[in-house]
């Protein structure tokens, strides 16, 4: 970064930072919802009105565009991720790998077990991949497979595997944004994580005995049985359904237990998909098919028209649309974080924090604003990580408090926002909207009030005792 944008950064007084927000607010608002246009449109056109203030409050345009360019780069890895993830998708769908898992899911799971497995098999299997991500473009696409088939609520479907994808994820040593905010907050994953079971477990139970009740209220009458039949039949005649094809997901798993990168991981998943693919689906569909469901994704007409829907989908095309969305969102958050529009607000909320329990909750509602504003919850942990760190010395709190709460706020926040990269991922994988399955995302609204919670009571609060001991003090809220 040139040496005029670290002159210029962090120097934007609270009241143009006000104004900027304001106009961005507006643009907001009447982008979506007056106008209903669509997000990549919205945000580029904030992005424009945020580049105007700017550079009528002294900015230099080249500048302006430099750290909206820092922000772009910046978002490679994610966009790599992206484009794993709908190779894999593709590639999962034409080898007949998630044909399979919705076979064998129908056949066996009712509507009244469902819902608990599902959670369950979600968290397990995003401890070991350490992503979200990956959890959703596998086991998610292929659970909201299996709730179409039993006649389920698609939106209570949604939320249930996203709640298992994100305890998984906050619980694994494995996953990026469990290291980043450590990281960033001064304190070791292995204490974070620790203190993470204090939020995270409530959570869990919370979200266990929701998703229970649900499940015994479900009408099981709405799967009918002459859909599912219906379903299973255009899936079997179609693929050959077998359980050598879950050698693939089992492959994966492994490989995130070895720590391979997730990219690297995802690719030797589509690769061994596709090459077991062309043995045992060469009755059905050609080399050529296999080859073209990683890039344009998987296209066939089984005759059932829900099962189109569900398996001809995929590619790597299919993620354009959202790496765009990544880069506009990243590109705009990387300019509010240089030029100190965010860094005004949060330096002006510690004026007002007094208590430990006042820093707590100041962070969980930086780390939501943070998102909602930047549309990253990488931006969302690091920035007020870094802007809160001394606080948390000045009070007394340890680290590792710090590090859950921007967890607790900023990751779980940022997959219900609908303009937030996370939330429009997972609207685009899972295939409904955001807002359709964010009410059944019982665990990320836990957490954040579960820890809320905490900071009123004074439970959970460790003290600072500037030793390497593992004795857990509270302080008084």
């Amino acid at each position: 970064m040139s040496e005029n944008t670290n002159t210029m950064t962090g120097k934007m007084s609270f009241g143009r930072a006000a104004f900027c927000i304001l106009c961005l607010i507006i643009v907001l608002c009447l982008g979506f919802a007056v106008f209903g246009l669509e997000t990549k449109v919205v945000f580029l056109i904030a992005s424009v009105v945020v580049t105007i203030c700017l550079v009528a409050f002294g900015f230099k345009l080249d500048t302006v565009l430099l750290w909206y360019a820092d922000g772009c780069r910046g978002s490679i890895d994610v966009v790599l991720i992206l484009m794993s993830v709908g190779a894999v998708i593709g590639t999962w769908m034409a080898s007949g790998v998630v044909p399979t898992i919705m076979y064998y899911g129908i056949s066996f799971l009712t509507p009244t077990s469902f819902m608990l497995i599902g959670f369950i098999l979600c968290c397990i299997v995003s401890f070991f991949v350490g992503s979200s991500y990956s959890t959703l473009a596998t086991l998610g696409v292929a659970f909201m497979g299996i709730g179409t088939g039993l006649g389920m609520n698609l939106g209570l479907v949604g939320g249930m595997v996203l709640s298992g994808a994100m305890f998984g994820d906050k619980m694994s040593p494995f996953s990026d944004t469990t290291n980043l905010a450590p990281a960033v907050s001064g304190t070791t994953v292995y204490k974070h994580i620790n203190s993470m079971i204090y939020t995270v477990t409530p959570a869990f139970i919370i979200t266990f005995v929701l998703y229970a009740v649900l499940s015994m209220k479900t009408d099981t009458a709405g799967a009918k049985m002459e859909t599912v039949d219906a379903m299973l039949t255009a899936l079997h005649e179609h693929f050959n359904i077998t359980p050598v094809l879950l050698i693939v997901p089992v492959v994966i798993l492994t490989l995130a237990v070895l720590k391979v990168p997730p990219v690297v991981a995802m690719l030797t998943s589509a690769f061994l998909a596709m090459f077991m693919g062309m043995i045992f689906q060469a009755d059905h569909y050609d080399v050529v098919t296999m080859l073209s469901a990683l890039g344009d994704g998987f296209h066939t007409d089984t005759g059932n028209d829900m099962v189109n829907r569900l398996v001809c989908r995929g590619g790597i095309a299919s993620m354009m649309e959202v790496v765009a969305w990544t880069l506009l969102t990243l590109g705009m958050g990387q300019t509010l974080k240089e030029s100190g529009i965010l860094s005004a607000f949060l330096e002006k909320l510690l004026t007002i924090i007094k208590k430990p329990r006042d820093l707590v909750i100041g962070t969980l509602l930086c780390s939501l604003c943070t998102a909602c504003l930047t549309a990253s919850q990488y931006l969302a942990i690091m920035l007020p990580g870094m802007l809160l760190k001394d606080s948390y010395t000045k009070f007394k709190l340890d680290k590792r408090v710090l590090s859950r709460t921007l967890e607790d706020g900023g990751t779980m926040f940022s997959f219900i926002i609908p303009w937030d990269t996370a939330g429009i991922y997972t609207a685009s994988v899972l295939g409904i909207s955001t807002l359709t399955y964010a009410p059944y995302a019982f665990l990320l609204i836990a957490c954040p009030i579960v820890a809320a919670v905490y900071a009123c009571i004074g439970f959970a609060q460790f003290k600072d005792t500037g030793e390497e001991s593992t004795e857990e003090k509270a302080v008084e809220a």
